[in-house]
């Protein structure tokens, strides 16, 4: 850029330069036009003798052929110079051209520079949020992590509270039964007047009590059969997830119990 400005300076001082010569050649040509007319018009022709006057226009034709010559010399000069000129303006002319399409590129590259320099700020703030996310992400897989195995052990606990719910309610049915079957052994072992005494509603109602404490008997026998087994597979099932999770694998899907007894489920003895 600097030397194209130098390039247009150079050529402005050389038309000026060709412009003031051009000025002084003309200056010139009208001088000694000036001076062959006063030669002419100082000199008196009817004081001079013919040698004289044909000697003064030998010496006016030399003169005249000298200026002639140098008045074609100064055309052709002049004719040189303005086609110099005309060549240095088209010239600078060019340089002003390619001087604006450089001012445009620069802009254009300032405006590229301009966007890859937001690029770049975009990028590393793409980057530094793909970071955060991440981080997030393992947070979050951490405390899944965590609470999946809190809520993995709160299961087993509760699966084998459940189980030992299971096994009081069968051990206090058993022992209502014993209870109940001491007592008809009692009634049998009366006296006979005494057995008498004895309402036979009583003795339905107890033998009544006994039949049903034995069929909840057999049926808590049963679902305990079945519990222990869905309960065994889902232990199993629970460790392997819980195995799972402290190695760093996570599963979506859960285990749910069946055939688990709630906690508000009616007493055995309430008959």
């Amino acid at each position: 850029m600097s030397r194209m400005a130098e390039d247009i300076i150079t050529l402005r001082t050389q038309v000026l330069s060709l412009e003031a010569e051009n000025s002084q050649l003309r200056s010139d040509l009208s001088l000694q036009q000036d001076l062959g007319r006063d030669l002419l018009a100082d000199t008196d022709i009817d004081v001079m003798t013919k040698a004289e006057i044909a000697d003064r226009i030998a010496t006016l034709k030399f003169k005249l052929a000298s200026e002639v010559s140098k008045a074609a010399t100064q055309r052709d000069r002049i004719q040189h110079l303005q086609n110099e000129l005309i060549r240095k303006n088209d010239s600078e002319q060019e340089l002003l051209k390619l001087c604006r399409v450089l001012q445009q590129e620069q802009k254009d590259l300032q405006h590229h520079q301009s966007h890859l320099a937001k690029m770049a700020t975009l990028e590393a703030t793409v980057k530094q949020q793909e970071e955060v996310i991440e981080k997030m992400e393992k947070a979050l897989d951490g405390k899944l992590r965590d609470k999946n195995i809190h809520r993995g052990d709160k299961r087993l606990m509760l699966m084998e509270r459940d189980g030992l719910k299971k096994k009081e309610m069968k051990s206090a049915s058993a022992a209502e039964n014993g209870r109940l079957r001491k007592e008809l052994e009692r009634i049998h072992q009366l006296p006979a007047p005494l057995k008498t005494q004895q309402s036979d509603q009583e003795e339905w109602s107890l033998r009544h009590k006994l039949e049903r404490a034995e069929a909840r008997i057999q049926t808590l026998e049963a679902q305990l059969e079945e519990n222990a087994k869905v309960w065994g597979r889902e232990k199993q099932e629970m460790l392997t997830k819980l195995s799972e999770h402290r190695h760093g694998f996570i599963r979506t899907s859960t285990a749910i119990l069946q055939n688990v007894p709630s906690v508000s489920q009616a007493s055995p003895f309430s008959i």
